[in-house]
């Protein structure tokens, strides 16, 4: 009789490239849809008599989406990750649309906040399919690349926003519905692939030979989840992130994620607004020379890590 080994100790695979493939697509198309609010409202800001208040509100509609990626998780464990990797960048792509239809303030708000969700649900079911799918040793490793894809996506927003030429004064609208165009990459993607569902949340919902099935189509016959009864998790509560035994993880977790992006997002969305403000005679050369580090700074970040992972995994054996 064969060995049996767990699939996530076998080597990549075709469907783990399709899944990666699928996710890097959507974390430029996410990248994108946050980037480009910027210039595109610095275009809008004289034509609608944008205040000040709305323009803060407009910029951080994507970002309030976000926190949407707080039941995301949840939805996504009744329902599966496949459905919703599948239908989420179509919904990106047909609300991005719907920027072209309307100039009312409260309704592109709504409208960006709904793509914040949308971006919500491709972080965490994305990273989840990423997680349950690659190799164990191969993760970290994927999962570094896709700050840098995410960062191309938002380079590329910059330039579409700052270079368009006018088109009159739906210009800003047309830059935020260009987000559907980079959105049809990933959705286009997914659905011609249909990345399979994964087998860990298979097992998690008692459908045990489905998993199994699945893994010895896509990976072989030798491969199994190993004791799939070591695989089904207890269901916990919120409160479990600010146990004794968790608080400080979450605190830690929580507060660095917090410093890293709010001050990122705070400065790079608004930061065509605050050129024009400070009066910068060449406000092209300040956020060329802020994408160009955020790209140097990124490599650099990659660069590092993976040596260092490396080097740990060699002081291990």
């Amino acid at each position: 009789m064969d060995k049996q080994i767990d699939y996530k100790d076998a080597p990549m695979v075709k469907v783990d490239w399709q899944i990666f493939i699928g996710f890097f697509l959507g974390q430029i198309a996410c990248s994108y849809t946050l980037g480009v609010a910027g210039t595109a409202l610095n275009r809008a800001q004289n034509i609608l008599n944008i205040n000040s208040f709305w323009m803060g509100l407009l910029g951080a509609g994507t970002l309030i989406g976000l926190f949407g990626s707080l039941f995301v998780g949840h939805i996504a464990d009744n329902i599966g990750r496949r459905k919703l990797f599948l239908v989420d960048m179509w919904a990106l792509v047909i609300i991005s649309l719907l920027q072209l239809t309307t100039t009312n303030l409260t309704f592109i708000l709504i409208i960006r906040i709904l793509l914040g969700i949308c971006i919500a649900i491709d972080y965490t079911v994305g990273s989840s399919l990423m997680t349950e799918w690659l190799p164990t040793n191969k993760y970290s490793k994927f999962q570094s690349f896709l700050l840098l894809f995410w960062i191309t996506g938002y380079v590329v927003a910059y330039l579409v926003g700052t270079f368009t030429p006018n088109l009159g004064p739906h210009t800003w609208q047309i830059i935020l519905a260009s987000t559907s165009i980079i959105g049809l990459l990933p959705a286009i993607q997914r659905l011609i692939v249909r990345q399979p569902e994964s087998p860990s949340w298979l097992i998690n919902k008692g459908r045990n030979e489905e998993a199994q099935t699945l893994i010895h189509k896509y990976i072989g016959k030798n491969y199994f989840i190993t004791d799939p009864g070591q695989k089904t998790r207890k269901k916990v509560s919120w409160s479990e992130l600010f146990s004794k035994r968790l608080w400080k993880h979450t605190v830690v977790g929580g507060m660095f994620y917090a410093c890293q992006t709010f001050p990122f997002f705070g400065i790079s969305i608004f930061l065509p607004i605050l050129m024009q403000n400070m009066h910068i005679h060449n406000p092209y050369m300040s956020e060329i020379l802020y994408n160009l580090f955020m790209i140097v700074g990124v490599v650099i970040g990659i660069i590092i890590f993976l040596n260092f992972k490396n080097k740990l995994a060699t002081g291990l054996k």
